[in-house]
């Protein structure tokens, strides 16, 4: 399996380069009802790591012992994953669970290339359906479950992350830092004490715009609800004043040199742009316990400045969700499977952070702290920190530097946060598959350069609305009104 996954990936990969030229505890598994030890074929998507066959072998070790069931991790690569999943699920090669991106819900679940999981999660669900409560079943598509979310934050709170020791160098007071704008004085200081450094860091994946959403997506973006979702009215987000006063700002960063050159197409993270010293900040959402990752990631103690207040919308729950491929040949045991690992701390902690004494020891054993062992480091131990993703984050120790009542804070603004008025729709979208189709490529083609100030706004952005109303986006947009009055109704 793992060569035919390869295989996709690189496949992927030359598609990609053709169009661009998160204890331990006892398990709650019963062992299987057969004498045959069943394999679960298991994608997640994240770079894998050297070590990954030695922490799958001590997980099977468990799971083996515990329900009579393998696991065999596949990652994928967050570049490669919408090909890569694509070509998997299309070939029907053997795929049990499968990580789902909420923009691509609507495909799989239209394709049926997904089992929908009402039943199975009734029968099997009981430490999923402990965790998410009433959400358990908030990924659906008119009824139909195509996944499960994760234990995480549910909320989405953009942030400006800025380089702590510049800042004091520039005596900057961040306190009055309220919104992207503000911060245009802020890299002005900078880049006068510092002209070889771009100011925010950037790339394809993560351009600006994509990290600063202030609206409800409504899942893929064409057509969405702004402020905060608390307008239920759909609009073209990309002709809105909000869009077009982003954009020339960007463009303006960009011609004082606050943002790179190659913003728009560069694939390097923009954490190891920080580290390498050649940006000073970066745009992302942000959650508690923050500050510690951006400071592993980057090297540098890095200051949190929100943008925006904590608030949620379904594509937050529903942005990363776990389903069954309908290629599995036993369903029933993979639901099974999935939800041992939502309830297992010792699996969990496994495959997130290793295993003890070799990848982490225990600092702090009332608290669940853990760090590296002494000489050891992310280069040279099994470092997945990758808790967000893995089922349910809230079983897993807290790397030391976080407040040891991270889970609690998190939980607390996934209650708090504010909610969309859409908070739990998601649209079907079978009708408007072709327009769909037509708006990304439409997108592909201008998002990233104007939100990476790349182009300017005031020759580009006119044809890009125009490519987008050619596109069909007028169709989407009623497509989603109309669906969004009638739940809205439906869900008074």
């Amino acid at each position: 399996m793992k060569k035919k996954i390869l295989a996709a990936c690189l496949a992927a990969l030359m598609v990609s380069s053709c169009l661009t030229a998160c204890g331990s505890g006892k398990s709650e598994g019963k062992k299987g009802s057969s004498d045959e030890t069943y394999t679960v074929t298991m994608a997640y998507v994240g770079d894998k790591k050297e070590d990954t066959e030695r922490i799958e072998g001590k997980i099977n070790e468990i799971m083996k012992k515990d329900i009579n069931m393998e696991i065999d991790l596949e990652p994928i690569s967050w570049g490669a994953y919408a090909e890569t999943m694509k070509l998997i699920l299309s070939g029907g090669e053997k795929m049990d669970i499968v990580p789902i991106l909420v923009d691509q819900a609507n495909s799989m679940v239209n394709a049926k290339q997904v089992v929908d999981l009402s039943e199975y999660l009734d029968k099997y669900g009981k430490n999923i359906t402990e965790l998410l409560g009433d959400t358990t079943k908030a990924a659906n598509i008119g009824g139909y479950v195509y996944g499960v979310t994760t234990g995480r934050e549910w909320f989405c709170q953009t942030s400006a992350i800025m380089r702590k020791d510049i800042l004091e160098e520039c005596q900057i007071d961040t306190s009055s830092i309220k919104t992207y704008q503000d911060l245009t004085d802020v890299y002005e200081k900078i880049k006068e004490k510092h002209p070889e450094m771009v100011m925010m860091a950037s790339n394809t994946g993560s351009t600006p715009d994509v990290k600063y959403e202030m609206f409800d997506t409504l899942t893929d973006g064409f057509g969405v609800l702004m402020n905060h979702g608390q307008e239920t009215t759909v609009e073209n987000y990309y002709a809105t004043e909000e869009y077009k006063d982003f954009v020339t700002t960007m463009y303006d960063w960009q011609q004082k040199g606050y943002l790179s050159k190659d913003a728009a197409t560069s694939r390097e993270g923009v954490e190891n742009q920080v580290k390498a010293g050649s940006a000073f900040s970066y745009f992302s959402p942000t959650k508690p316990g923050y500050d510690t990752r951006a400071k592993l990631l980057c090297g540098y103690d890095m200051e949190i400045v929100p943008l925006s207040e904590p608030w949620a919308g379904t594509a937050q729950i529903s942005y990363l969700t776990y389903g069954i491929s309908s290629s599995c040949t036993d369903k029933d045991k993979a639901m099974q499977c999935l939800d041992y690992l939502y309830g297992n701390k010792e699996v969990l902690n496994l495959l997130n952070w290793g295993e003890e004494g070799v990848d982490y020891e225990i600092k702090d054993a009332e608290n669940n702290i853990i760090g590296f062992p002494e000489g050891k480091d992310e280069t040279n131990t099994y470092h997945l920190a990758e808790g967000w993703q893995l089922f349910n984050q809230f079983n897993m120790y807290i790397w030391e530097g976080d407040s040891p009542d991270i889970w609690e804070e998190t939980k607390a603004m996934n209650e708090s946060a504010l909610k969309s008025k859409a908070f739990g729709f998601t649209y079907d979208s079978t009708s408007v598959t072709n327009e769909l189709a037509a708006l990304s490529n439409v997108k592909a083609q201008y998002a990233a350069a104007l939100g990476s100030g790349s182009v300017n706004p005031e020759e580009v952005l006119p044809k890009f609305l125009e490519e987008l109303e050619k596109a069909g986006i007028d169709k989407v947009i009623q497509t989603k009104q109309e669906q969004l009055d009638k739940w809205l109704a439906e869900n008074k």
